[in-house]
């Protein structure tokens, strides 16, 4: 069953609550908060929305518009107003008492997320000279550019305000990532148990298509799940020039090959992200190695999964455990936050950003051995006091099928 919508709506009420203090204290009169088809996170903190199609609509008969995207307009006192771009109309119940769309695919310039709408809500708010925009970088230049003709002395600035709020799970948000954790783990049984059983001659499409299979029967709202990020595979030899890449029809899998695959979908809005490896037969002594670094390294780092630790150390220290073994780590890449838009902050090999209690990790280090085999495992980890706990159970061991 659906998470029942009081209880959600209690949840979007705390992060209203929490986004207009942090709105007071950096003197937003109000603020704008952009998502589209791809990348919805910060808008459906807020609403529960995400907009879930993308193409043209005739406005007239001379007029297109691109349908993608939506924005929720906060200020302090009124309540939230979500515009959703002419043609796309919310397609279940969201939490936002005011709706301003089009009707459906008969709308008109001018309807829903408009300049004009931007206007009427600004003007109806009042005295505003400060307004944030979340997803910044991704908002419509059409509506920045009218909003600048009709209002050239208001300041408009970028906010991370939600993206910032977004980073710290509340209760509720770790038990729903608890679940989706579970969900994952359904896609690994999935795919073992493929492997294990009639393995050879599988594509590499069919692995990943009957994990996806097994964790959307378990979500009980549909949605498209490459929105998140799409499921990669890896079973000997690069793809496309990559050792990590789409699911391919021709690639069938071998006697001998290693398949490391890293599978995501949604459960409920939340991110499902996680990775496993498996040997179909014997493995050499490298090999084994390789995987026994990797297996360490993860332990590792989960342990000093803590408050206060800088996220990039955690970098620093699972590249010298991979070198101290006479290995590298594959494209220094350790992992990132977790969260609606599945990657998210903190960018673990970048950002020198102190971890907070209760953010959640994708930790996942891989090596590989003659850029042919990949070696690895990713964690869905949460962060407490004592180090990370891991919200995906399914077994790294034994390697080898």
């Amino acid at each position: 069953m659906p998470i029942p919508r009081d209880v959600l709506q209690a949840e979007i009420d705390r992060r209203l609550a929490n986004t207009r203090r942090l709105m007071a204290e950096r003197e937003y009169d109000a603020l704008i908060v952009y998502g589209n088809n791809k990348l919805s996170g910060s808008l459906r903190y807020l609403t529960d929305y995400f907009p879930d199609r993308a193409g043209w609509i005739s406005l007239t008969s001379t007029e297109t518009s691109i349908v993608d995207g939506g924005a929720a307009f906060i200020t302090q006192s009124d309540d939230p107003a979500l515009m959703v771009d002419p043609g796309l109309m919310p397609t279940r119940e969201v939490c936002v008492p005011r709706i301003v769309a089009g009707e459906g695919f008969s709308a008109k310039k001018g309807d829903g997320l408009s300049v004009e709408n931007l206007e009427r809500l600004i003007r109806d708010t009042g005295d505003v000279k400060r307004v944030g925009i979340e997803t910044f970088d991704k908002f419509p230049a059409p509506l920045y550019a009218g909003m600048r003709e009709i209002f050239p002395d208001l300041e408009i600035v970028r906010s991370t305000i939600v993206e910032e709020l977004r980073m710290v799970k509340s209760d509720f948000d770790l038990e729903m990532m608890r679940k989706a954790g579970r969900v994952a783990d359904l896609g690994h049984e999935t795919v073992a148990a493929i492997l294990a059983e009639d393995g050879v001659g599988t594509t590499e499409l069919e692995l990943i298509r009957a994990a996806e299979h097994a964790m959307r029967s378990a979500d009980p709202i549909y949605e498209d799940s490459c929105s998140s990020s799409p499921s990669l595979i890896c079973s000997g030899y690069p793809v496309a020039g990559a050792l990590l890449h789409m699911p391919s029809p021709g690639k069938a899998i071998e006697r001998g090959n290693v398949v490391h695959w890293d599978i995501c979908m949604r459960f409920e809005g939340y991110p499902v992200d996680s990775s496993r490896t498996r040997a179909m037969g014997p493995v050499t002594e490298a090999h084994r190695r390789a995987y026994e670094t990797i297996l360490e390294i993860q332990r590792t780092v989960i342990e000093e999964a803590k408050p206060g630790v800088v996220a990039s150390r955690l970098v620093d220290t699972a590249e010298a455990m991979a070198r101290d073994a006479g290995f590298d780590l594959w494209d220094r890449f350790l992992g990132h936050g977790l969260g609606w838009d599945i990657h998210e902050r903190p960018d673990m090999g970048i950002e020198k950003m102190p971890l907070e209690e209760n953010m959640v990790l994708a930790v996942e280090p891989r090596i590989a051995v003659e850029n042919t085999y990949l070696f690895g495992n990713e964690d869905m980890v949460h962060v407490t006091k004592d180090g990370g706990v891991s919200f995906t159970a399914f077994p790294k061991e034994p390697l080898e099928i």
